[in-house]
């Protein structure tokens, strides 16, 4: 049995698996749509020689045999099931990517209380990725709000990455694990004036990926 996991537009994954049937050399494909990491399911169109299926809700799951003369009609398959032929397949794919924003008060590299009590899953998402062997990078993005002058911002916005790079360390996590950038005000998450003060603008992004 062959078993494949394919990531289709961005975060659809579908799951297939080839055999053969018993005493012949007829294949058989199953394919399994999975919910994605952040709860949405989206859909796929199955097309063959027997005909068209959609699939739409989790675990949804049909069966192409032959060459594709035969499709199945959709049904659920059990968790237990998918975890049986694809399991290791599953085990292998890297894991999505994880976003942090971390918000800080003007003209400082103090974070906002609320920002402060994100740091703990953080650090649990790359700990529990640590745990089970898995490679990642970590992305530090330091950001400005539109006070202020060009080189000012330039070098507040990567006191605010090396501010959260620091808590990271001080955390154990690896640095070489760490990669660091910073825009000033030229990458907004909110477009404003100059000189306008915009909390929301005011971040480091963390990608762990």
């Amino acid at each position: 049995m062959n078993t494949a996991c394919r990531k289709i537009r961005g975060s659809l994954f579908v799951l297939l698996a080839l055999t053969f049937l018993s005493g012949c050399a007829t294949p058989r494909e199953t394919i399994v749509l999975l919910q994605d990491a952040d709860g949405g399911v989206g859909s796929i169109t199955v097309a063959a020689k027997g005909g068209t299926r959609i699939l739409n809700i989790p675990n949804a799951a049909l069966e192409v045999t032959g060459s594709g003369e035969r499709l199945s009609d959709p049904k659920g398959m059990d968790p237990g099931q998918i975890d049986l032929l694809f399991g290791s397949s599953m085990k292998a794919l890297p894991s999505e990517p994880m976003t942090f924003v971390f918000y800080f008060l003007h003209d400082t590299t103090e974070l906002t209380a609320r920002s402060k009590s994100q740091i703990p899953g953080l650090l649990s998402v790359i700990r529990d990725r640590d745990a089970k062997r898995m490679f990642y990078e970590i992305s530090i993005i330091g950001h400005t709000d539109a006070t202020g002058d060009d080189e000012t911002n330039m070098r507040l916005s990567y006191a605010r990455a090396e501010m959260v790079r620091d808590v990271l360390l001080s955390h154990g996590i690896r640095s070489e694990s760490m990669e660091l950038r910073y825009h000033g005000a030229w990458d907004p998450a909110v477009q404003t004036g100059k000189n306008i003060r915009e909390p929301l603008n005011r971040r480091v992004e963390v990608v762990v990926k």
